[in-house]
């Protein structure tokens, strides 16, 4: 029999996350602690079977020594900083020069609970100076499917629009980004503070990486604020795995298979 049907069976099973593939950042001078260490998009999408707390603190410097979301090290990944120089809105990452501003940002929310809370991973960030996108580069990464969560708000202003984009690329290589599509929210002062929601209050992204490819990601103001600039207040990035059962299932499969084709 041919085996070659197996292909398109495994490739559509199911898939999930382990703790040794996902890696989350937070931006910001403002450490994550208590009940806001699960306080997340991708908390809220995986639900209450992932409760890993281990954030990766990123201010204005580039990392070299990072820890997967589970506190394992995730060896040979590195961050690296950059922003888009430029009027308007530039669209090319130079990843020689890093942000300059890392605050805590968050005066509308003085007091507020939900995902904006004192210590939450969304409330501080970092960000440039007027007319500059942000954006970071991330090497060391497995080939694999990735989904992106992007929480890019200033949260001193309640009306602004933000843009985010993903790339594959070159490491040390910077990130122009004009030819992509952006995910882009309009955040309002009525904006949903209470819960997580895709496309009202963070952007997700999917992303597959060839070996050895370097992941982008970028963020860019638009006039809505005024003065362009693209925030970073945290970021998860969650490659996808095959899901135990599925592989099991596969198998289960191929082995009458091969006893086949051997008799």
């Amino acid at each position: 029999m041919n085996t070659h049907i197996l292909v398109p069976l495994i490739a559509s099973l199911s898939a999930i996350s382990a703790s040794g593939s996902i890696l989350m950042l937070d931006f910001g001078p403002t450490t994550a602690a208590g009940a806001d260490l699960t306080n997340s998009p991708y908390h809220t999408v995986a639900g209450g079977g992932f409760t890993d707390g281990s954030w990766n603190k990123i201010e204005k410097a580039d990392v070299s020594s990072l820890t997967w979301s589970g506190g394992g090290t995730a060896t040979g990944v590195s961050v690296n900083l950059g922003v888009a120089p430029g009027s308007g809105t530039p669209t090319v990452v130079n990843y020689a020069t890093a942000p300059n501003s890392s605050s805590a940002l968050g005066t509308l929310w003085p007091s507020g609970g939900g995902i904006y809370a004192a210590t939450s991973v969304g409330r501080d960030g970092i960000f440039g100076v007027a007319n500059q996108s942000l954006g970071i580069q991330i090497t060391g990464l497995a080939a694999g499917i990735y989904e992106i969560f992007v929480v890019g708000r200033n949260t001193n202003t309640g009306s602004t629009i933000a843009n985010s984009y993903v790339g594959a690329g070159v490491a040390g290589e910077n990130f122009d980004f004009s030819g992509l599509t952006p995910i882009s929210i309009n955040y309002t002062a009525a904006t949903s503070t209470a819960a997580w929601i895709e496309g009202v209050n963070y952007s997700k992204h999917t992303i597959t990486l060839a070996a050895g490819q370097a992941l982008n990601i970028a963020t860019q103001g638009t006039d809505a604020d005024s003065q362009f600039r693209g925030f970073m207040n945290s970021i998860q990035i969650v490659q996808q795995v095959p899901e135990p059962s599925a592989a099991l299932l596969s198998g289960a499969l191929l082995l009458p298979l091969l006893r086949r084709r051997r008799a």
